[in-house]
């Protein structure tokens, strides 16, 4: 990486001696300041070579004075440092572009862009924020582009209510895509920070909030998945089973591969509302939408509930039984088959029961490694549902897996 980062510097100081070189071709007088500058420019080169990166950078940040022709250079400079990690670097060249008395205010506010993002991969979150906001209120410019980074450091903060209304104040603004000036539209995202409110509120058992958070959600986003499924909770917790089976059975429309991360609410709600035919009804529910959106989780779930159900109900088990075998045959899954396995052991006797165990040990070796959820987005893929991205940060782009991509 260091050797990387050298090679990378080396050229940019070319890439100044060959600025230096054409610039004091244009000067009636050869022997005027250029060769001050040139023969600065020389010492960073050969503290370069020797290693001395932190001397290099103050020489050829010393080499070049800083007007409306070379900023540019010294931003490279300080972004190619930030790239390769090195961030007190970046920091330095910028804060000593600030220093220099002939900056104007629009570049000094692109130096304060550059510098916060200096912050922010420093982690000093509220030097970063201090700076954004000042280029949001200054610069007409450069607002969108610092309410961007403003947003990413609310998001990261979990400052949700502070994301919301940057995101919102973001949204009214506009970008240029091919010829046409565009609005950013934050819709989905605004709705997963109301989402985001309405689980902390949860966590705190302030359920008088909840349902207007959530109403929120869906003011900024109605096919919001994740608000379905949080007021389906909501729902059942506040003993509205219809309420909640409606709401919950929305995300089958609105999302089928979703359905399995709702089962879960969705049988609490048709048990509770019906102890005694309630089971069968959610049963018959799953039934009918796998026959047209297949899922390997949603049936694992029913298959659990009936194998729960068989303690006090034995036919249950034979029902389970069936089910998955068919399910198995027509959608073949690592899954699907270590469950049957487990079905079918107390069947079982001697040496081929003992075959069966250890292939089920195998099996579950290799269920045990399987990847759930994926990124639509970047393809981050993993075991666990993030709502945001891991890798991309992007919201709402983890789908189940489903198929043979599961395995």
């Amino acid at each position: 990486m260091a050797d990387a980062a050298l090679v990378l510097l080396v050229t940019v100081a070319i890439a100044i001696g060959f600025f230096l070189g054409r610039r004091s071709t244009r000067k009636p007088n050869p022997t005027a300041i250029p060769l001050a500058f040139n023969k600065t420019y020389f010492q960073g080169l050969n503290h370069l070579l020797n290693e001395q990166p932190d001397k290099a950078v103050d020489a050829f940040v010393n080499s070049l004075e800083v007007n409306a022709d070379t900023l540019e250079t010294h931003l490279a400079m300080g972004k190619l440092m930030r790239k390769q990690g090195q961030v007190d670097r970046a920091i330095r060249i910028h804060q000593n572009l600030l220093a220099r008395p002939r900056l104007d205010v629009e570049h000094q506010h692109q130096v304060h862009l550059e510098l916060a993002r200096d912050f922010i991969a420093a982690g000093l979150f509220d030097r970063a924020e201090m700076l954004l906001k000042e280029v949001i209120s200054e610069s007409t410019q450069l607002r969108s582009i610092a309410q961007r980074y403003l947003l990413d450091i609310f998001q990261d903060e979990r400052e949700w209510n502070e994301a919301i209304r940057v995101a919102e104040a973001l949204s009214l603004s506009k970008y240029v895509k091919g010829n046409t000036a565009v609005r950013h539209d934050l819709s989905q995202t605004i709705a997963q920070f109301y989402c985001e409110l309405a689980e902390e509120a949860a966590q705190k058992n302030d359920t008088g909030v909840i349902r207007k958070l959530l109403e929120r959600a869906y003011s900024a986003d109605k096919n919001c998945i994740r608000a379905s499924i949080l007021m389906g909770g909501h729902e059942n917790g506040a003993e509205r089973f219809k309420q909640a089976i409606r709401v919950l059975s929305r995300v089958a429309v609105q999302k089928p591969s979703r359905l399995a991360d709702c089962l879960p609410e969705l049988y609490k709600a048709y048990v509770a509302q019906d102890p005694a035919g309630g089971f069968n009804q959610f049963v018959n529910y799953v039934e009918t939408h796998l026959k047209t959106h297949p899922s390997t989780d949603a049936m694992l779930f029913l298959v659990e509930q009936l194998i729960v159900r068989s303690e006090f109900e034995p036919a249950r088990r034979r029902q389970a039984n069936e089910i998955l075998s068919s399910y198995v045959k027509d959608h073949p899954s690592l899954a699907g088959l270590g469950q049957l396995i487990s079905l079918q052991l107390p069947n079982l006797s001697g040496p081929v029961a003992n075959d069966v165990r250890s292939l089920q040990g195998v099996v579950s070796h290799l269920i045990q490694k399987r990847m759930i959820y994926q990124c639509t987005n970047c393809g981050f893929s993993g075991r666990q549902l993030h709502w945001r991205c891991p890798s991309c940060k992007q919201w709402d782009a983890m789908d189940r897996l489903k198929g043979k991509d599961v395995e």
